[in-house]
């Protein structure tokens, strides 16, 4: 099922200083500022081959956890808001050079439809390609987007198409624990020692049900560490016609005792892979001592009810924008779509979430739309209805910011740029005007000056003779 072929598995060579290196070239050019750890881009820099052989063994030996992501939110052109999220600096590395490693896998899959998020690929080549598809009279459009598609995700259905087209458990685990948001603790803001206890505490409270989470997902046979998912008899690894995956949790096989033994084995594991970023003050020995203490005493009265919630449930849905694989995820999700779009003969150009349909007649127009909308509803996403529109190109459509109209394609010039121009032409015109004026009596002046001296010769011959 795979198209790839190599002597050494995508998750050796994630492990190799090489490839983390090079992912950590990458995120520093990108710059960006700190995550939740608060470690700097500088501060990392710093110690650079140290953090990455460190890097290396945690993710060869399973003990890698990713750290909370700290969210933000910004503003649009258009006055909306966006939330964003800041990954930890090692969670971005390892990100990136997961997404390094796999790409490749599905840039042979994808279609020539899509082009946001790919390399070599762009807003440029996407207009060109509208262009090239109205010259052979597809004059009628469908402009769309997706609505909040990066929050509408399906996350259990894309780790389903991950599964049918990875065959690297390993990395498998990786991006899941991603989807869930990484680690469950958070580094303490207080500096004394039983407040480093009484912080630590408050953020397990917060964090225990990413933990039963995690437990609930696995085989009563093993709790190490996002143990390898069971393949799905998938054989078109898109498909989505067919039934999905069951959606409820496994009901538990074990007692509430072993569960809350793994619980804290896990937490310990949680604990001793971060106890140099998160708790300085606190040595490996002492951690050794107080952290299933904590976790005992937390868990005990709570893991009960956090169980039976998590069990009534819906599934998680969305993955956080801002993070080096979200743009890969997010057209692996919207793969099958292609498919489906293709296969019934329609032409489409996609962007990420926003899509242009283009078709000979608005009757295909409108069969179009439909045929969108029904295979979007199977990856439980549907189109904002406030940007879905069917037009004729010539009336004029906007799309990635060009102007498709009779007269051609055109960029337009933003506002503000327009205000410069216009101030410049007034500018230019009434300095033309002026030195055209200045000209002119210089002209003038010359042209007395020239009249007064061939005057004063004539005068001066007739005097002579």
């Amino acid at each position: 099922m795979l198209d790839y072929a190599s002597s050494v598995s995508l998750s050796t060579q994630l492990c190799h200083p090489e490839t983390l290196h090079t992912a950590w070239r990458k995120v520093r050019a990108n710059k960006g500022g700190p995550g939740s750890d608060g470690v700097t881009i500088q501060k990392f820099e710093a110690n650079l081959t140290k953090h990455l052989r460190q890097l290396s063994r945690e993710i060869a030996e399973e003990r890698y956890y990713p750290l909370p992501v700290q969210k933000f939110t910004m503003k649009k052109a258009n006055g909306s808001t966006r939330e964003l999220s800041v990954l930890a600096l090692k969670d971005r590395i390892v990100q990136r050079a997961v997404c390094d490693l796999i790409s490749p896998i599905y840039e042979a899959k994808f279609l020539e439809c899509s082009f946001g998020y790919r390399p070599n690929r762009g807003v440029p080549h996407a207009i060109a390609q509208v262009n090239a598809i109205r010259a052979e009279g597809y004059e009628w459009v469908v402009h769309a987007d997706i609505e909040n598609f990066f929050d509408r995700m399906d996350t259990h259905l894309l780790m389903r198409f991950l599964r049918a087209s990875l065959k690297e458990p390993p990395i498998i685990r990786l991006i899941q624990m991603w989807l869930d948001m990484g680690g469950i603790l958070q580094p303490p803001k207080l500096p004394t020692w039983s407040m480093h206890i009484e912080n630590t505490v408050h953020h397990l409270g917060e964090g225990v049900e990413q933990v039963i989470n995690q437990i609930l997902h696995r085989t009563p046979n093993h709790y190490g560490h996002y143990n390898d998912y069971q393949d799905t008899a998938i054989e078109d690894e898109w498909a989505i016609e067919e039934p999905e995956v069951a959606t409820h949790a496994t009901p538990l096989a074990h007692t509430g005792k072993e569960m809350l033994t793994n619980l804290g084995r896990d937490g310990l594991l949680l604990l001793l892979a971060n106890a140099k970023r998160l708790w300085k003050p606190l040595a490996t020995k002492q951690l050794l001592i107080v952290a299933p203490l904590v976790l005992a005493a937390l868990a005990a009265p709570t893991v009960g009810s956090i169980v039976k919630e998590r069990m009534n449930r819906p599934r998680k849905i969305g993955i956080i924008q801002g993070s080096p694989l979200s743009p890969l995820l997010a057209n692996i999700y919207l793969h099958p779509f292609d498919k489906a779009m293709h296969r019934a003969g329609i032409r489409m150009i996609r962007y990420a979430d926003d899509l242009l349909l283009l078709c000979r007649s608005e009757g295909r127009a409108k069969h179009a739309l439909q045929h969108a909308q029904k295979q979007l509803a199977t990856l439980k996403l549907e189109l904002n209805p406030k940007k879905t529109q069917i037009a004729d190109v010539n009336t004029g459509i906007e799309f990635l910011g060009h102007i498709f109209d009779a007269d051609g394609c055109y960029q337009p010039i933003p506002e503000p740029r327009t205000k410069v121009l216009q101030n410049q032409v007034q500018r230019a015109l009434k300095t033309g005007a002026v030195q055209v004026k200045r000209s002119g009596q210089h002209v003038a002046q010359q042209g007395k000056n020239v009249a007064a001296h061939i005057g004063q010769r004539l005068k001066n011959r007739k005097t002579a003779a």
